[in-house]
């Protein structure tokens, strides 16, 4: 048995408003880095950096993070990282849930050696109960879930977040 816990508008209206937070929190800043936990941080930060795009002139980059979610290692990062696209710059990593927390904890800590100037975290779901010391700079919705539930969230023209 599934429950929709969010429907195609109301991500939406969640994506517009972190877009806001991230513009908020960032607002000084000349530019942004959005890096996009594939499959779905990656469609997360594109659309981010639309609505960003269409409200700012701070200079939104994009790049995308591939990791082996079963053993928690990096894969590759499109583009290439790059000491001086990342040093001393605003890093928002994006992903669809942050249930333990393991796969943002990896994939920070590829980015730690670029020595960027700050680290935010922006996930549409935040789960309560997490492994790591991780919690969201900004996130759509929290959910209180038991770690026996799985939360599904499906990204495209009928996108919805559903618990299983």
């Amino acid at each position: 048995m599934s429950n929709i816990v969010l429907n195609s508008d109301d991500i939406d209206k969640k994506i517009k408003r972190l877009s806001y937070q991230i513009l908020e929190k960032n607002l000084n800043e000349k530019e942004v880095i959005l890096v996009g936990l594939k499959p779905n941080g990656s469609y997360l930060s594109k659309k981010i950096k639309s609505f960003i795009n269409e409200f700012s002139n701070i200079k939104i980059s994009l790049y995308n993070i591939e990791m082996d979610k079963k053993k928690l290692l990096f894969k590759n990062c499109i583009p290439e990282l790059k000491h001086e696209n990342i040093n001393k710059k605003v890093i928002v990593f994006i992903d669809d849930v942050m249930n333990s927390g393991g796969t943002l904890m990896y994939a920070i800590n590829e980015i730690l050696s670029y020595y960027p100037k700050d680290i935010q975290i922006c996930v549409l779901i935040e789960r309560t109960f997490k492994n790591f010391p991780l919690s969201a700079n900004f996130k759509g919705l929290e959910l209180s879930t038991s770690e026996y539930e799985h939360v599904e969230v499906i990204l495209n023209k009928s996108s919805k977040v559903m618990i299983t």
